[in-house]
């Protein structure tokens, strides 16, 4: 059994975080309204906090010396399956940029 066959027979239903560069956040505001297959989404100002961020992508200096570096955070619920054919296009679609993807199981909602 594979770990996505497990986490669809866990919940059908799942909660899947976006955190991503300010720079793509109108861009993927567009993109994730046009998904019909999630109702909806939230999306907050956050700060990342460590010496890098992402896939090795270092902190500017500012970053450095104020310890947090500016994110857009996202969240959406829908079913497992559902959330997982948009992380695969996203990752096609955004491919090379800072998005951090977490998708979790909902066990009751």
């Amino acid at each position: 059994m594979t770990q996505e066959t497990v986490l669809q027979n866990l919940a059908p239903q799942g909660l899947l975080i976006l955190i991503v560069p300010p720079t793509l956040e109108e861009m993927l505001v567009d993109v994730l309204l046009q998904q019909v297959e999630i109702s909806g989404f939230t999306s907050n100002k956050v700060s990342g906090h460590g010496t890098v961020h992402g896939d090795g992508v270092e902190l500017s200096i500012v970053e450095q010396v104020t310890g947090r570096q500016q994110r857009v955070q996202f969240m959406m619920h829908a079913k497992v399956t559902d959330l997982q054919n948009l992380v695969a296009m996203l990752k096609a679609k955004f491919r090379s940029t800072d998005i951090h993807y977490i998708l979790l199981p909902i066990l009751a909602c």
